[in-house]
């Protein structure tokens, strides 16, 4: 949902989404455990970006903090933000500052276990800006019901869905023919496996659990964007340094045009170059408020266990957002190890 202004300069906040054409969104259940389900959308977050409006929508100036505030909300669902959880009016979450405000996948639906049905919303955008008035109220009801089940095919009729089972790597999310490009079609297979709870090929099923789900969808969508990466055997163990970090993981997998580059820095977090990434990360805070209340840095030199950084790449524990990369498949144990071990050592420069 990309964030915008009603006027050049002034106006009101307000979003460029189609909210009356798709006001029931339906929602994929991401996570069980304590008696609370949680469940994200196909669209899962907010975005200011620089340029390119539509008609009518202006671009917000750079440093206008940007709040989501509750109106109304059914009281047996919670709306949770970066972790942040809203169950009744008034309730708000920060989603960041224009031009790095990026929230994703953290727009999601919370309900105790087994609780199944539509959960009105309303919510509006505020800030402090003296520029702009608050933004209207948009509504949207999130449903957690199962979508219906994809129709069985006739028996004799010609197949039309795309081959599925191939047995390569997830290198590439999405790449189900293990050839390199994600195809449109193979897209279709990925939403087919979302509504029936099946993955139909191992290139979507990145963490190996045999199920589809909506972050492992998004990722191939950018892979279809963006292209699949390149992925070089290497010949030999590279040595467990910042400079090698850089040009085999941060460079190619982080800092990519939905994530981690200087325009859309995600979570504040640019890395591309070594001085830059660096400076982001070796004793810094992580924009995570439960990582950072534990005292965690997104580097702690010296120590692996406490560096946030690695959490993110193997696997956060719940309300401290996803797992990255969120692109491309997830590291491999070779890379990460690369990391912890430099660490480790101090976290050089």
């Amino acid at each position: 949902m990309l964030i915008w202004s009603t006027a050049d300069g002034g106006g009101a906040l307000t979003i460029d989404w189609d909210f009356v054409g798709r006001d029931v969104l339906q929602t994929f259940q991401s996570v069980c455990g304590g008696g609370e389900c949680r469940y994200s959308t196909i669209d899962p977050g907010f975005m200011a970006i620089a340029d390119d409006p539509r008609a009518g929508f202006f671009t917000l100036a750079a440093g206008t903090m940007v709040t989501i505030e509750i109106v109304a909300i059914d009281p047996a669902a919670t709306l949770r933000i970066n972790g942040v959880a809203l169950a009744q009016p008034g309730d708000h979450a920060l989603l960041g500052t224009v031009s790095t405000l990026h929230v994703h996948p953290t727009w999601q639906l919370s309900t105790a276990q087994d609780v199944v049905g539509d959960f009105p919303l309303t919510f509006k955008l505020t800030t402090e800006s003296p520029l702009y008035a608050e933004s209207a109220p948009f509504t949207v009801r999130l449903t957690n019901r199962p979508p219906p089940p994809t129709a069985t095919p006739t028996p004799g009729a010609p197949s039309t869905s795309t081959p599925t089972a191939t047995t390569a790597p997830a290198v590439c999310n999405g790449d189900c023919n293990g050839n390199g490009v994600v195809t449109v079609a193979e897209l279709i297979t990925g939403v087919a496996s979302l509504l029936n709870g099946t993955a139909p090929c191992s290139a979507l099923d990145r963490d190996g659990d045999g199920v589809a789900i909506v972050g492992e969808m998004i990722a191939a969508v950018n892979m279809l964007l963006n292209g699949c990466p390149s992925t070089p055997t290497p010949t030999e163990t590279p040595a467990a340094t910042l400079d090698v970090i850089q040009a085999t993981i941060f460079a190619p997998r982080c800092a990519i045009a939905t994530c981690h580059d200087a325009t859309v820095a995600s979570a504040g977090l640019v890395l591309t170059d070594a001085d830059t990434s660096y400076a982001a990360l070796v004793g810094v805070a992580p924009s995570t408020e439960a990582a950072s209340e534990a005292g965690m840095l997104r580097v702690d030199g010296g120590d692996p266990d406490n560096s946030f950084l690695l959490s993110k790449l193997t696997g956060p524990p719940l309300g401290q957002g996803s797992r990255m990369p969120l692109t491309g498949g997830y590291l491999s144990d070779a890379q990460v190890e690369l990391i912890r071990a430099w660490i480790l050592a101090g976290a050089p420069r």
